[in-house]
C-alpha cells in the first residue's frame, strides 16, 4: 500500500519524521521524547524486543542503549523507509550482532520478546494496512496490563489465600450457553428461560442480575475484571450456583459469592502459570475478556456443543448492550468501525469488540466445539453458524 514520508525539521533543528501526514516524533523535540517513551516502556526483565517501526532510526538507538546487548529485532514497513533511514544514519551503528532489520514477520516466534509500538506508528498507518489489526491488538492488551498490574498482583496474591480449588476436565453431554451482554440477548433470552433445566448456563457477570430478574438461574457464572467495578454485578444478587473467576480477578467481589468458587490460572500471566504447573491444572486462555475467558472454560469444562447469547461484537447505532446489564460503552459515533452481522447486513463495532472477534475467529480455526450464534445482527464469527429457534430446541433436545 503506498506510504507518504516526509522528513523534517522539528523546532529545536533535529530532524523528524512525517508518515501519511502523521508525525511519528514530537516536532519540538524529537530525540528527547523518544528516549522518554523507551524508558517508560522497555521491561528491563526480558531478553529479547521487537520494536515496531525504524524510521530515523530514534527509538532503535534509544533502546539500543538502554538495553545494552540484548537482542533487538526491528519491523519496518516499506523500502523507502529503509532507505531514509541509511540516508540519515551513515556510521554504521546498527550493525552489530544483537541487533536485526526486517521486514517482515511471518514465521517468526516472538512469543519471548517484549514487543513495542509508538502510538504514533498506528495512527500512521491508519486502519487499512494489513498489520493495523493485529497492532492494535497487542497495544490494547499493553495498555489494560500497564493499567492493572499492580492490582493484579494485589488480587492474585489475595485469592490464592483462599483456598479455591481450580476445576477438573471431564466429559459433558448437555449443551452451554455462553450468555454475554450484548443487545441481542434481549430478543432470545425467552429461550433461555424455557430450556434452562435443559442446558448449562455460563453467564458473565454482566448479566447475572438481568438473568434473575428474567427467573433465570445460570449454572454458573465467570468473573474476570480486577478492578472493583465489578462488584455491583453480583452484590445482593442472591446468586449461590457456583463462581469461576481468573486468579487475577477483584477479591472483594470474589469474596462476596456465597456459592462453591472456582478459580482459574490464565496462560500468559506468570505467576498463574507456576501454580498451574506445579499443581497440574488446566490454564485458561483469557482471550482479553470475560466472554473469551468463559469460551476456554466451557472447553476446557469438556463441553463439545456451545450456543452463543448476546455475544454481539457489534449493534446497530449507537446500543451496545442490552438493557438492565452492567456494561455500557462510552465512545463517540466517529470511533464507531463498520463489519459484517450474521444476518449479513452492515453494523457498527469499535476498536475493543473487534480484538475480541479476531481472538474467536482464530479460535474457531483448530477447536473441536461446534459452536453456533443466535446474534442476528452481532458480528459474524468464522465457522460459527446463525441458528434460530426452532435449530436452537433440535440441538438442545438431540443433546440432552
Amino acid at each position: 500500500m503506498f506510504m507518504k514520508w516526509e522528513v523534517k525539521h522539528a523546532k529545536n533543528n533535529e530532524k523528524t519524521l512525517k508518515l501519511n501526514n502523521i508525525s511519528i516524533y514530537s516536532t519540538y523535540r524529537p530525540l528527547e521524547s523518544v528516549e522518554k517513551w523507551i524508558k517508560a516502556e522497555v521491561d528491563m526483565k526480558v531478553d529479547n524486543y521487537l520494536l515496531i517501526g525504524l524510521g530515523l532510526g530514534y527509538h532503535l538507538k534509544s533502546l539500543i542503549n538502554c538495553t545494552k546487548n540484548k537482542k533487538i529485532v526491528v519491523y519496518y514497513f516499506d523500502q523507502e523507509e529503509l532507505s531514509l533511514f541509511y540516508e540519515n544514519n551513515n556510521d554504521g551503528w546498527w550493525k552489530v550482532d544483537n541487533i536485526q532489520i526486517v521486514n517482515t514477520l511471518k514465521g517468526k516466534d516472538f512469543k519471548s520478546f517484549q514487543v513495542l509500538i509508538p502510538n504514533s506508528w498506528l495512527t500512521a498507518i491508519g486502519e487499512t494496512h494489513p498489520l493495523f489489526n493485529s497492532l492494535e491488538i497487542i497495544k490494547i492488551t499493553q495498555n489494560s496490563y500497564k493499567n492493572n498490574a499492580d492490582k493484579m498482583q494485589e488480587n492474585f496474591h489475595l485469592n490464592c489465600l483462599l483456598g479455591d480449588v481450580s476445576f477438573m476436565k471431564t466429559r459433558q453431554e448437555k449443551v452451554a450457553c455462553l450468555v454475554a451482554a450484548g443487545p441481542s440477548l434481549d430478543k432470545t433470552i425467552d429461550w433461555l428461560k424455557i430450556y434452562q433445566e435443559k442446558i448449562d448456563i455460563f453467564a458473565v457477570g454482566t448479566v447475572l442480575k438481568k438473568l434473575l430478574m428474567n427467573e433465570i438461574i445460570p449454572t454458573a457464572i465467570v468473573l474476570t475484571d480486577a478492578n472493583d467495578v465489578i462488584k455491583s454485578q453480583i452484590d445482593n444478587s442472591g446468586f449461590t450456583r457456583n463462581l469461576y473467576y481468573l486468579s487475577t480477578t477483584n477479591h472483594s467481589s470474589v469474596k462476596l459469592h456465597q456459592g462453591p468458587r472456582y478459580i482459574m490460572y490464565q496462560e500468559g500471566y506468570t505467576k498463574a502459570e507456576e501454580v498451574a504447573k506445579k499443581y497440574n491444572y488446566p490454564m485458561i486462555e483469557t482471550g482479553g475478556s470475560v466472554a473469551t475467558a468463559t469460551l476456554s472454560l466451557i472447553e476446557a469444562l469438556g463441553y463439545k456443543h456451545v450456543i452463543l447469547f448476546g455475544l454481539d461484537l457489534g449493534f446497530e447505532s449507537d446500543k451496545t448492550h442490552a438493557v438492565l446489564t452492567n456494561s455500557v460503552f462510552e465512545g463517540s459515533k466517529e470511533k464507531f468501525r463498520k463489519i459484517v452481522a450474521n444476518d449479513d447486513s452492515v453494523i457498527n463495532t469499535h476498536a475493543m469488540f473487534q480484538v475480541f472477534l479476531q481472538w474467536f475467529n482464530e479460535k474457531m480455526k483448530d477447536s473441536e466445539l461446534n459452536v453456533y450464534n443466535t446474534a442476528e445482527k452481532g458480528a459474524k464469527i468464522n465457522q460459527v453458524p446463525l441458528i434460530d429457534k426452532k435449530t436452537f430446541e433440535e440441538i438442545v433436545c438431540k443433546n440432552y
